[in-house]
């Protein structure tokens, strides 16, 4: 199976600034209860979420090849297989 790669953006604000965004699993950055996934009555969903503000470009640039892997493994959606839904509802 092949790793998908996370979905990333380096854009600059209309103040001057320059921010990374990055689509990211709402059960995994705490916006939404696994609990409530794990019993089959919400599904997981990916958002765009900005991760990083610097001054420069360059600063984004290396700040995210420093992190991708935290960001991959956050972009990754929430999901749960039959075993553990069967066990969490009895």
């Amino acid at each position: 199976m092949e790793k998908k790669q996370t979905k990333t953006s380096v854009q600059q604000r209309s103040d001057g600034m320059w921010i990374v965004d990055a689509k990211l699993s709402a059960v995994r950055i705490g916006l939404q209860d696994k609990e409530f996934v794990k019993r089959g009555h919400n599904t997981d969903y990916r958002l765009w979420v900005t991760c990083f503000v610097a001054k420069t470009k360059n600063a984004c640039v290396d700040w995210l090849r420093d992190n991708m892997a935290m960001l991959d493994k956050r972009s990754q959606k929430y999901s749960v297989n039959v075993r553990q839904h069967k066990e969490s509802t009895n």
